[in-house]
């Protein structure tokens, strides 16, 4: 009875110390607020859980808990592009549009084209081509160059300043539209444009091609 007596405080005093370690050891949560960027040691950045160049289109759909549309653009004078888009994705109490561009190699563009259901001309002048189901899954494992986010919140100037610090340098773009702005962060490959009139969008892009 005494052994068993003693077994049993001792098994109690293991789980007591199991409980005790693995409250104390710290996991590496997701990184939620688009200020909150790292700078991995490929040179390219992670942000929102999503390291560019290495994270692939279905691991973000995980982060995410969305599947997004992804699609083919095209407009003159540029290559395509290869987009999944994120209508209203939730991080950190904050709710944002967000787009993925894929690196695919041009061929496979090519090839995907070919097959697409139909096109439809954007506002901007591009084309945005549907892609088959069967074209879409064969991107899912390709990594993410660059993103988009597009807070539902305005992220005003002061805001900016103050999560991000002074930017490296600062374009001012002027059009037969209002004039906008585009401060640079030359260190975390982004980009911040403020627009008066439209939200504001936030641009990650790769420092370094890694593939």
């Amino acid at each position: 009875m005494q052994k068993f007596f003693i077994s049993s405080i001792i098994f109690i005093i293991g789980i007591s110390a199991l409980l005790i370690i693995s409250s104390t050891q710290k996991s590496d949560p997701i990184m939620n607020m688009p200020w909150e960027t790292t700078i991995m040691d490929d040179g390219n950045i992670r942000v929102f859980g999503i390291h560019l160049g290495k994270t692939t289109l279905k691991q973000a759909q995980h982060i995410f808990n969305l599947y997004g549309k992804t699609a083919i653009f095209s407009q003159p004078d540029h290559e395509l592009t290869v987009e999944s888009y994120f209508d209203s994705v939730k991080l950190g109490g904050l709710s944002a549009k967000i787009i993925l561009n894929l690196i695919v190699p041009k061929q496979q563009i090519q090839n995907i084209l070919t097959h697409a259901t139909k096109n439809i001309l954007q506002p901007s002048g591009a084309r945005r081509y549907q892609l088959h189901n069967n074209n879409t899954s064969l991107l899912l494992n390709l990594p993410i160059v660059s993103i988009t986010y597009i807070p539902s919140v305005t992220l005003d100037e002061n805001m900016i300043l103050n999560r991000f610090g002074k930017a490296k340098n600062i374009q001012q773009i002027s059009t037969n539209k209002p004039s906008y702005l585009i401060w640079h962060y030359p260190k975390i490959g982004l980009s911040i444009t403020f627009n008066h009139r439209e939200k504001t969008v936030l641009q990650y892009s790769m420092q370094k091609l890694n593939v």
